[in-house]
């Protein structure tokens, strides 16, 4: 496996996150499907046993959970904003809701970001995610959404830009 402590965020979300989402969700006993709103998956399974395969080093493991926190942003951002083209959205990128317990109470990405630490690597995501979601939306032909309208929807959300990490993922968001 290829060293992971100097991959940048773009390569490893590309290369990476998407297998090892697939090996965590595997290993999680707790995930279950909710019909037309995709995979819940408890907050807690976030653990030594489900996250074996990215806890090789501590670089990988904040890979893993910053890819996480900014794929459940999104979609909480087009669930809660965007309902109408949420349907087509989950069908394309089959993003999960991590939630507190099983309650259906939508964890705050940045809880998971969290877990990771690391304001200087978080700082990396952001600024990929904000020009990830950006080409996202420009190739993506929904009905009702656009760029525009979501940067909008998360610039305008004070959850979204709360704390630490809301304040660098929303400073970064402003100049994508």
């Amino acid at each position: 496996m290829k060293n992971l402590d100097d991959m940048a965020p773009k390569d490893y979300f590309y290369k990476n996150f998407r297998a090892d989402f697939i090996e965590f969700m595997a290993k999680s006993k707790m995930a279950h499907q909710h019909p037309g709103d995709g995979v819940y998956i408890p907050i807690q399974d976030l653990n030594e046993d489900t996250m074996s395969h990215v806890k090789t080093d501590s670089w990988h493991t904040m890979r893993f959970l910053y890819c996480l926190a900014f794929t459940v942003l999104i979609d909480q951002v087009m669930y809660t904003c965007f309902k109408n083209d949420y349907a087509k959205f989950q069908s394309i990128t089959l993003y999960p809701k991590i939630e507190y317990g099983i309650s259906n109470m939508n964890a705050r990405p940045w809880d998971i970001a969290q877990r990771a630490g690391g304001l200087t690597t978080f700082e990396k995501f952001a600024e990929f995610f904000g020009h990830y979601f950006k080409e996202f939306f420009e190739k993506q032909n929904f009905p009702s959404v656009n760029w525009a309208k979501v940067k909008e929807a998360m610039l305008g959300d004070k959850d979204v830009c709360d704390g630490n990490f809301g304040k660098i993922f929303c400073d970064k968001l402003a100049l994508a």
